[in-house]
């Protein structure tokens, strides 16, 4: 072979292999250039051949290192994205559970003493799912299902712990299920099931740590402002609460029928609102209720109270007027499902002091002043103290005494225990109601998680 001809061959051979380089994406660099000096100093390339082959190669080399930076950075935002779209969504399973031992007197309609284990004798068991996604910087969108139930039982939904109301079936999430939409500036907007402002304030000005026992919910469902009718809480129900200003927080909502076969079918209205400045709280409510399947309102509330912290200590006192405008001198005390339209008033207080941090002791009074046509025989008074050790924040350890003193000619059961169905019930019957009075003692904890 001739020595052109070799030179040739041996030039179509660097080239095809500095192609293959090139079109390969093998690194070019250093390795490509001392292959271009060895086809320089052979005399293979020409000073201008290796000057445009250089040119080519970094050029081809910018090329890949600019579509290989493309790549990382479509990468990273991908990652990003992904990111910011888990941190816009969360899921929470929340929940408390309660349970303890009881001895009381008078505790049903017989009357007759009983104890035994309890079932939510502090706070409504409960069991959640709340899911949230961030709309926007602003905005956030949340849909709560909540549901009671027993540990007694295992019963599940519509107080599942107490009354076990089956009447239309048994609502799993009996006691949640809306959609809201929270907004720092423009305030919060609740579409559904859940409760209103009366269930809030009735909680919130209750230096009574104890929900259930001797505190001031089975008082207010006996003088009709508390209950699973609509009072607390409500179906198809569109609530409203602004923003803080200066410490005011206004709250309306509606109820707009109830739901089918339940306590209520008329539209309930709730308005109110609160005030909080340093250690001060006010709360006030009014609320126009139709109960019981009736075509007008038959019981309407009006619940003020106001509570102040100073230090360790905290009082509270309260007063709630309940009223049956279809008939001013009737009315029903009842601590059932359809309690309410009552003529009554309702005075409380109490005070809650903290020895430390995880220790401190409560006390509360109650008096309900029977207005209705029985004039004075559904009177009652409740006290009730307790002690509560917190040594986790997700633990409560509690002991409480209640009692109740009746009217000697009493015609309505009232029961410190909200709500409690001993175990010798029969269906529909055997309640913890009683028309004497009661005492008890309750032991127990609440665990939240």
């Amino acid at each position: 072979m001739s020595k052109s001809k070799r030179r040739a061959a041996t030039l179509g051979a660097g080239i095809a292999m500095l192609a293959a380089v090139i079109a390969g994406n093998v690194q070019a660099g250093e390795d490509v250039r001392a292959l271009l000096e060895i086809l320089l100093e052979k005399g293979i390339l020409t000073l201008e051949e290796y000057d445009k082959k250089l040119k080519k190669v970094a050029e081809a080399q910018e090329i890949k290192e600019f579509n290989q930076a493309q790549d990382i950075r479509k990468a990273t935002q991908e990652l990003q994205k992904k990111a910011e779209a888990e941190r816009k969504i969360s899921m929470e399973v929340y929940g408390q559970v309660s349970a303890g031992y009881y001895d009381a007197s008078n505790m049903t309609s017989s009357p007759r003493d009983v104890s035994g284990i309890s079932d939510q004798p502090k706070g409504n068991n409960r069991i959640g799912l709340r899911l949230g996604r961030e709309l926007d910087d602003e905005v956030r969108a949340v849909i709560t299902l909540e549901s009671n139930f027993s540990t007694r039982t295992g019963a599940l939904g519509r107080d599942a712990g107490g009354y076990a109301y089956t009447k239309g079936g048994h609502p799993v999430f009996d006691r949640e299920a809306n959609f809201r939409l929270i907004s720092k500036e423009k305030g919060t907007l609740i579409i559904g099931r859940g409760a209103n402002l009366q269930n809030d304030l009735n909680s919130a000005f209750d230096a009574r740590q104890n929900w259930n026992f001797g505190g001031l919910k089975p008082i207010g469902r006996y003088a009709g402002f508390h209950g699973a009718s609509g009072i607390n809480r409500a179906d198809k129900m569109i609530r409203y609460i602004s923003p803080a200003v200066e410490g005011v927080v206004l709250d309306a909502a509606v109820s707009l029928g109830g739901a089918p076969e339940d306590e209520q079918t008329g539209t309930n209205y709730y308005l109110g609102g609160r005030y909080k400045q340093g250690g001060l709280e006010l709360g006030y409510n009014h609320v126009e209720a139709k109960l019981s399947n009736s075509a007008e309102v038959n019981n309407r509330a009006d619940f003020i109270a106001a509570k102040y912290t100073l230090d360790k200590i905290t009082l509270n006192a309260g007063f709630v007027m309940t009223r049956n405008p279809s008939s001013p001198v009737g009315g029903t005390f009842s601590s059932s499902v359809a309690a309410g339209r009552v003529d009554a008033d309702t005075v409380f207080a109490g005070a809650l002091y903290r020895f430390m941090p995880a220790l401190s002791w409560n006390a509360g009074w109650y008096q309900v002043h029977d207005k209705s046509s029985s004039r004075g025989k559904n009177d009652l008074a409740m006290f009730a103290t307790g002690l509560t050790w917190s040594p986790y924040k997700e633990w409560d350890f509690f002991i409480d005494y209640a009692t109740v003193s009746r009217e000697k000619d009493a015609t309505a059961g009232f029961t410190l225990y909200d709500k409690w169905v001993p175990d010798t019930a029969t269906e529909g019957t055997g309640y913890a109601e009683s028309k004497k009075g009661q005492s008890g003692v309750s032991v127990g904890a609440l665990f939240r998680f």
